[in-house]
């Protein structure tokens, strides 16, 4: 019991009359082979990934999660102005250093950029 082969997800024995799945060097049960996403057993020919602490992760809910993370990261590219729009902002700015929020809006309009972009 104490030195026979144990379970990767449940970390229980496994007596040696049972069946088995087996994911590189680690051992399941049956019904501990599952994605710890959807909680779906996954069967043979399965595509699913392996996590470095011996959980499973089948295929689509990796790739859903990956497509997330990457979302989640992702930057809005880099605001290109125009000569013309900062030259109107240089004007503003050298009336005003800190110009009111309407101010802003206004600025907004005339070049056309974002709050944001005006603001900073």
């Amino acid at each position: 019991r104490r030195f026979g082969t144990k379970c990767a997800a449940c970390q229980q024995g496994i007596p040696p009359t049972q069946v088995v799945r087996r994911a590189q060097d680690f051992v399941y049960h049956l019904h501990c082979f599952a994605c710890i996403v959807c909680k779906r057993q996954l069967a043979t020919g399965d595509e699913f990934y392996l996590m470095e602490d011996s959980r499973l992760v089948c295929k689509a809910d990796y790739e859903t999660a990956k497509q997330r993370e990457a979302e989640s990261t992702a930057k809005r590219p880099r605001t290109t102005i125009t000569a013309k729009q900062l030259e109107t902002l240089k004007n503003a700015y050298n009336n005003s250093p800190k110009p009111a929020r309407h101010v802003r809006e206004q600025l907004s309009s005339e070049t056309g950029l974002d709050m944001r972009v005006v603001q900073v």
